[in-house]
């Protein structure tokens, strides 16, 4: 059979707590990777994964702030705009251009296009006092101050955005060490036990040397062949020995009920409740296990 697949960290972790549940309880059987050494593998892990979660956290944290202070130095710069309005005209004109609104005078939206807006608002402020308005904080100092905030919110940003890709490359790190481990535990427990030794169970293994679980069957048809019977029909499941049917009444049963168990790949179902609705479906069985079952198929009886 396939062994446990660890296609993601959380598939690694699981795996590797039941690892050591299983060389606690099967110490004999491991020299090299036993419970101690899986426990500081999945420990480094849980507090890589952790970091990297609050690393994330604190970008988006940062990124808030930059948006805040975008809000804040925008609504500065409306003011302002307004205040030089008598000097430069209510529309937009090329001596606008002087003080960094170019084509418009709507303001920028974003943090990139407001930055230098507010050092040449700030020029034009300090060359012409007279056009100041502290009561409105539009003077040359609180747009010296604006962008020296949105300067730094904005690396702020970068500075966590690098920190998270570090975080992230430990993380992956850390998790292809637990992996390695987990790998090399099965590579251990091979010298010891036998594909067929229970005791593979006991670790979060499966028994290598069981069969595979079928595939889902597929195609499945129902269809109605009397006032109380349909015929179906379904494609054969790779690794199928034979095939469990199972029947839920709508509004009966809670959970499908099994109600039979072929080899062939058709099956009549008798003796169907009238005037019901029935969902059908079909699962493939060996000696490996059972498949999920396939997607059920609705047959209405009269």
């Amino acid at each position: 059979m396939k062994q446990v697949q660890m296609k993601t960290l959380s598939d690694a972790l699981t795996l590797g707590q039941k690892a050591i549940k299983g060389s606690t309880v099967h110490n004999d059987l491991v020299v090299i990777n036993t419970a101690a050494t899986i426990t500081l593998d999945l420990t480094a892990l849980v507090l890589a994964r952790d970091n990297y979660e609050l690393g994330k956290a604190l970008a988006s944290d940062r990124r808030g702030a930059v948006r805040t202070t975008l809000g804040v130095s925008r609504e500065a710069l409306a003011i302002c705009r307004d205040i030089f309005k008598p000097y430069f005209g209510s529309e937009y004109n090329e001596s606008w251009d002087i003080t960094g609104l170019r084509g418009s005078i709507g303001i920028p939206r974003s943090a990139d296009d407001v930055q230098p807006l507010l050092l040449t608002f700030k020029t034009q402020l300090a060359a012409h006092p007279e056009r100041e308005h502290a009561g409105l904080e539009a003077t040359a100092v609180h747009f010296d101050a604006l962008y020296t905030n949105i300067i730094a919110a904005q690396n702020a940003v970068i500075t966590q955005d690098a920190a998270v890709q570090s975080l992230k490359a430990l993380r992956d790190e850390k998790l292809d060490a637990l992996t390695k481990r987990i790998r090399d535990l099965m590579g251990e427990l091979a010298m010891k036990i036998g594909p067929m030794d229970p005791r593979w169970l006991a670790f979060g293994f499966n028994l290598p040397g069981a069969e595979e679980t079928p595939e889902i069957p597929s195609n499945l048809s129902v269809i109605l062949i009397g006032p109380n019977a349909a015929a179906m029909k379904w494609s054969a499941a790779v690794r199928a020995g034979y095939y469990r049917i199972w029947k839920r009444v709508v509004g009966v049963d809670a959970e499908p009920v099994g109600v039979g168990t072929p080899a062939d790949l058709d099956f009549t179902l008798e003796n169907l409740p009238a005037n019901a609705t029935i969902e059908i479906s079909i699962s493939a069985v060996n000696d490996g296990g059972e498949s999920a079952r396939s997607e059920s198929v609705t047959i209405v009886t009269h």
